[in-house]
């Protein structure tokens, strides 16, 4: 799989049936996806994301690498480091009360920008996004509203 044709996924369980984000803040994972056991001190997804990340890439472990998050309530960007050669600038963009909160994302690996798009956080409608094969597993990003 090439890094430049990364495919986004949406998880589809309750997509537009979840109230908007009441949070107002968004959390940013990264996760390594294997069949392989991870290590026994590997921090692992939770129960109900990891049963969401199997039905969508299909791997039995899902071992959080690294994860951030970041406040909506400005309009400014904002980055999440999750590894040293993968970057994320999240971007909250002006809405007016009542209306979506959208927020836009980019992708970075190595300094060059590999996926961009748009998030409406929702409570328990995660976003996925498929990247690269690593280690005889997939590194998969997840944004989810808090």
């Amino acid at each position: 799989m090439r890094i430049n044709t990364l495919v986004l996924i949406l998880a589809c369980s309750g997509l537009g049936l979840a109230p908007a984000c009441a949070g107002g803040k968004v959390w940013v994972g990264l996760y390594l996806g294997k069949n392989a056991p991870p290590p026994t001190e590997a921090q692992l997804a939770p129960e109900n994301l990891a049963g969401q990340l199997h039905e969508v890439f299909g791997f039995k472990h899902y071992q959080l690498v690294k994860s951030g998050e970041v406040e909506l309530g400005h309009e400014w960007e904002q980055w999440v480091i999750p590894r040293n050669d993968f970057f994320i600038r999240l971007l909250p963009l002006h809405h007016l009360p009542g209306e979506a909160r959208i927020v836009e994302y980019e992708i970075y690996k190595d300094g060059f920008i590999i996926a961009k798009g748009g998030f409406e956080p929702r409570d328990g409608v995660p976003l996925f996004i498929n990247g690269p094969d690593y280690h005889h597993g997939r590194l998969i990003f997840v944004l989810d509203a808090r």
